[in-house]
């Protein structure tokens, strides 16, 4: 079976891995860099924009390249009443298109960071995180969501939770069962 992942990101990478490898076996996992399509935004500055790019990226993947599965996972950033936060969505799509997204949680972000990226289009949120660790590529590993929490939750374990909740309509009996509209 192959499977396409709509980055080249190895946390993104090993989150598919781990939550594809849970349910399915002789898997090949094809990463699909995605940052030089003018069609993918590169820091999603709003919730519908976060799920729209994750949705996106699976549609431009789809006609690049023939799979069982397209993978996205996309992090972006958004500011309400209740303060700037963290979000992300994933969609995972089968070869005959149907597409299911899990996600939309949130976390809570400075609100100088989203004001930095929203003044500064040309930052992501990992260019911030590196500069205030003093690391690189924050991003592809642990990323914002490790540097909060104090290396309690990384960001792999994230996408990892996400995809597997996405994948239910692929691998769920019970849930295919209710689907179909049969008695249970």
């Amino acid at each position: 079976m192959k499977v396409v992942i709509c980055s080249t990101n190895p946390v993104k990478i090993e989150a598919v891995k781990e939550a594809f490898s849970s349910f399915f076996e002789n898997i090949v996992y094809f990463p699909l860099e995605m940052s030089n399509h003018k069609e993918i935004v590169k820091q999603p500055m709003s919730s519908k924009k976060t799920l729209s790019s994750a949705v996106k990226r699976v549609q431009v993947a789809r006609k690049e390249e023939n799979a069982e599965f397209f993978v996205s996972m996309e992090g972006g950033m958004d500011c309400d009443d209740y303060g700037a936060f963290l979000t992300w969505y994933v969609c995972v799509s089968n070869n005959s298109g149907k597409d299911s997204i899990a996600g939309g949680g949130r976390m809570p972000l400075p609100r100088t960071i989203y004001e930095e990226l929203v003044n500064n289009t040309s930052l992501e949120l990992g260019d911030i995180m590196d500069r205030i660790t003093n690391e690189e590529n924050v991003k592809q590993r642990g990323g914002s969501t490790a540097v909060f929490t104090g290396n309690k939750i990384f960001r792999k374990d994230v996408f990892t939770r996400e995809l597997i909740i996405a994948l239910i309509p692929f691998t769920s009996d019970i849930f295919q069962k209710i689907e179909g509209n049969e008695k249970i």
